[in-house]
């Protein structure tokens, strides 16, 4: 084993020492080697601790991205890397102590274009440095005060007329059996791109999925109850696909991605302007609100969404504001009229 001593880092400008394992920082500045040595001697003689080297704001991010990736979906795990690498190509050198919150406003400042997923962005950091904090790794978490944006509720919903002309829209068959799946089911466009004839269970008419938004936080599998159409569409996708996905694109070879749908949706827009809002998530949040509408109870419809309780329901989903006729007529019944 090479004996210790002390070299210089020009990067940051710092005499070290390699202590059993750990680089202890001595003195700053090349000329400043002879208090580097004294303090080398120092530590040596257990005059002063060895501590450990200051986290920077990368390596918390690298640290909470491993335990992202056990912890999480893919897909959830792709998305906290997007925003981590965005911070990180910004504040990554920033030693944890030094950061503050006006740090994490200066980074949703300079992506205006990233618009309703900057609350996004916060929590995920925030969820970073709020993991590193619990881990022990740091003593204290910078942007514990930040304050997030309040969520909005998803504001689209797409109507009976609007879903149809989607339909006849769509010259493809796999794209449309992709569209007409969200509005049957209320999944989420991900659970869709998931199904395969593994999770489908035809004679009790579910799909049973095992790998969901939800999953490793709940433990439970997401069940998907199917309408008759459902049912016959997957008999017809199981018997073409017996493995791997059923929802693939049009060359029958992978699933549709996050970012092919939104691809497809804003064709669909451009193709039929009146359209404006509609994204794939609006599927969702339409078959919550018709439910309610049609009058399936909340609980019963938070179950149909995989939600563990009623709150998403309530927040998100109920968009009866949006039915303005359906609303004047539970007013009449109300007063009798």
């Amino acid at each position: 084993m090479r004996d210790a001593k002390p070299w210089f880092r020009k990067f940051d400008g710092w005499w070290y020492v390699q202590v059993a394992g750990q680089k202890v920082k001595l003195a700053k500045g090349k000329d400043n080697r002879t208090e580097a040595v004294r303090q080398f001697h120092l530590l040596m003689a257990g005059s002063r601790p060895a501590s450990k080297e200051p986290l920077t704001a990368s390596q918390v991010c690298d640290l909470y991205l491993v335990h992202s990736e056990k912890e999480h979906e893919n897909g959830t795990f792709e998305w906290h890397k997007t925003y981590l690498q965005a911070f990180c190509d910004r504040l990554g050198t920033v030693k944890v102590a030094d950061l503050i919150p006006f740090h994490l406003t200066s980074l949703l400042n300079a992506h205006p274009k990233w618009k309703g997923a900057r609350r996004h962005a916060a929590i995920i950091v925030k969820r970073a440095f709020h993991w590193a904090k619990r881990q022990g790794l740091i003593a204290a978490n910078p942007f514990e005060d930040f304050k997030v944006e309040p969520g909005g509720r998803r504001g689209r919903i797409v109507s009976k007329t609007e879903r149809e002309q989607i339909l006849t829209a769509i010259k493809d068959h796999q794209f449309r059996d992709f569209v007409l799946a969200m509005s049957e089911t209320g999944c989420r466009p991900s659970e869709v791109s998931r199904v395969t004839a593994a999770d489908a269970d035809l004679e009790l008419g579910v799909w049973v999925l095992h790998r969901h938004k939800t999953g490793k936080k709940t433990g439970k599998p997401r069940v998907v109850y199917l309408t008759p159409v459902m049912v016959e569409m997957t008999k017809r996708l199981t018997a073409e696909f017996p493995e791997g996905p059923l929802f693939r694109g049009p060359r029958g070879k992978k699933p549709f991605t996050r970012n092919g749908v939104r691809c497809r949706f804003r064709r669909l827009r451009e193709k039929l302007p009146h359209l404006k809002g509609v994204v794939a998530a609006a599927y969702r949040a339409s078959f919550a609100t018709d439910a309610l509408e049609n009058g399936v109870g909340v609980a019963q419809v938070a179950e149909l969404l995989g939600h563990a309780d009623t709150t998403m329901v309530m927040k998100h989903y109920s968009m009866l504001s949006q039915r303005v006729g359906h609303l004047r007529d539970m007013a009449k019944k109300a007063t009798g009229a």
